[in-house]
């Protein structure tokens, strides 16, 4: 049995009751969606101090995490998608949107990514 001792943690003071959907691993720190529908960059050096990047409102009733990595195999820019049809990709660097995709519909999606040998992605949203 191994046994794990706590070093560092993040907690989401406001809105309160707020917990973490999902969690990938970055280049540039931890990437999570929470269930205030926020988007939040962590430096797993600092958990226990502010988010280095963060986006409110990311959607309406945020879904799905998925990060896309570049050719030399950093994760770079992260997909989120949302109940409200729209799949939105961020770079986590800057906490900026670089993109956008909408249904059209107010649907539930969730994003599947691969990466090919030439350094295109393929999203298939469904």
């Amino acid at each position: 049995m191994y046994i794990f001792n706590a070093v560092n943690s993040f907690h989401i003071s406001e809105p309160r009751g707020t917990y973490i959907y999902d969690i990938v691993p970055v280049a540039a720190g931890i990437a999570t969606i929470s269930s205030d529908d926020s988007f939040r960059l962590l430096d797993p050096q600092f958990l226990n101090g502010p988010p280095k990047n963060s986006v409110q409102k990311i959607h309406t009733d945020v879904t799905c995490l998925k990060a896309l990595a570049t050719t030399t195999g950093d994760s770079e820019l992260i997909c989120t998608a949302g109940r409200d049809g729209r799949v939105c990709i961020i770079d986590p660097r800057s906490g900026g949107q670089v993109g956008e995709a909408r249904t059209g519909k107010l649907q539930s999606l969730f994003i599947f990514a691969q990466d090919t040998s030439r350094g295109r992605h393929h999203l298939l949203i469904l």
